[in-house]
């Protein structure tokens, strides 16, 4: 017997599926697009700078917003302010005038809002669901974006651009309408629960309630939250390096995969449908792992097994050693992410996931830049191969430092999150006081078979 995730949370993951599927075809069209304007590297790479600058500089912003309102409200708001900004493209694409600062301005603008899309979910889903299904609807929700963006949305990308060059984004208009919609079906607020513990809430409290000495104490707030919970700390640095090392080498892939493992452009296309294969299955299987392994160690087996495949992809010499290696890559991330994501769901108060989720998002936003930036020198010092190898040894190297940092106490899966404040009262959990509120009753009481 298990628990239903509910008719809310479908609705939830119906409207965040819907918006990824969008995602994905202008993630391919994009590219394409200001190819046909340019073919300098350099202005290419500057779509993934431009990309990641607004989670790094207006990320924890978002969160503080995110953490004030409904959440609800504040996903269908910022998917409408997406719908715009493409529709608009989209018509320049028809009319035939497109410019590369067009399609820079598209880059920098959607992700601030994506930023806050993102930030907002996370929050959500543990307003929505018990404790003990977070892993599983983590995994359900991860998977249906993966599929949509990365497997549905290319060729339904590249099918439309034979027909129209502005469809896609058209297309990617519709999805975010679309997406709002089914987010504004959840109904009315839950209630935010939790209080801030004490070495959380400590720090400007007695600040004026308003203006910017209310924002960066809100701010605060969410480093705080961070600082103060060593797993939680942990997570955010390791996912800074861990995107950092990973990014460098995929902004090189083509090169090595062209060049070092000598693959067609069919095998090449198949390393991305192997790492969808193996995400499926780590999203899957997740769940399960935590259940038996407890976040912990969770943790820290998927960021050695991401290095080891890694490091498996930079020794692999043809086709079929690169594709197990992406395989393996992808059901290594998508456990890690399922674990580290519900635990900071669990271990936060509801009152501030939105700024501990965008502040960490921040930090691996940061890493990103700094990966687009540095990738084309750091190719010129070693070989990307080396590059590849020595990325996956520092993966290894992170889940290391992450088992040793963090507390082997009680706290198998985030349900004792108190064991890890350095100080302070424990932090409320996400369902401190679901059993005293009525919206939750039939989530807590109702059991059936999925």
């Amino acid at each position: 017997m298990t628990a239903r995730l509910g008719k809310r949370y479908w609705l939830l993951w119906s409207s965040s599926s819907l918006a990824a599927l969008g995602d994905g075809m202008r993630l391919v069209a994009l590219p394409l697009l200001a190819y046909s304007v340019t073919d300098d590297p350099g202005n290419i790479t500057l779509i993934m700078v431009f990309a990641s600058l607004p989670g790094l500089l207006v990320g924890p912003l978002a969160g503080v917003l995110v953490d004030r309102l409904d959440r609800r409200r504040v996903i269908a708001a910022a998917n409408v302010l997406r719908a715009v900004p493409v529709l608009v493209f989209a018509a320049f694409v028809q009319s035939g005038d497109v410019r590369l600062p067009l399609v820079y301005a598209l880059a920098l603008l959607l992700p601030v809002f994506e930023v806050m899309v993102d930030s907002a979910v996370q929050p959500l889903m543990s307003e929505l669901l018990p404790e003990a299904l977070l892993e599983k609807g983590n995994s359900r929700i991860f998977i249906a974006r993966m599929l949509a963006q990365d497997v549905l949305g290319s060729p339904v990308a590249g099918a439309l651009m034979a027909v129209s060059a502005s469809l896609p984004f058209l297309v990617n208009g519709a999805t975010f309408l679309g997406a709002t919609v089914l987010v504004l079906l959840l109904g009315a607020r839950s209630a935010v629960r939790g209080p801030l513990p004490a070495a959380v809430a400590a720090p400007g409290r007695d600040a004026p309630d308003g203006g910017a000495a209310r924002v960066w104490r809100d701010l605060k707030e969410g480093m705080a939250a961070i600082w103060h919970t060593p797993m939680l700390r942990t997570i955010a640095l390791t996912s800074a390096v861990l995107n950092f090392v990973l990014l460098v080498g995929s902004s090189l892939l083509v090169i090595y995969a062209k060049e070092d493992l000598r693959l067609t452009d069919t095998q090449f296309a198949l390393l991305f449908s192997a790492a969808a294969v193996g995400s499926a299955l780590g999203g899957w299987a997740a769940p399960h792992i935590v259940e038996r392994l407890g976040t912990r160690l969770t943790m820290t087996v998927g960021l050695v097994a991401i290095g080891a495949s890694r490091a498996g992809f930079g020794l692999a010499h043809g086709f079929w050693s690169a594709l197990t290696a992406f395989f393996a890559i992808g059901t290594a991330w998508f456990v890690f992410g399922v674990a580290v994501t519900s635990y900071m769901q669990r271990a936060t108060p509801n009152s501030l996931v939105g700024r501990v989720y965008a502040t960490s998002q921040a930090l691996s936003y940061g890493a990103a830049v700094l990966a687009a930036l540095t990738a084309g020198a750091l190719a010129r010092v070693t070989s990307v191969r080396s590059i590849m190898l020595i990325g996956g040894l520092a993966a290894i190297a992170c889940g290391l430092v992450a088992w040793r940092t963090t507390s082997p106490g009680p706290d198998r899966d985030g349900r004792a999150a108190a064991e890890d404040q350095d100080n302070g009262p424990a932090a409320v959990g996400p369902d401190a006081d679901r059993a005293e509120r009525p919206e939750f009753a039939d989530d807590l009481n109702t059991q059936a078979l999925d």
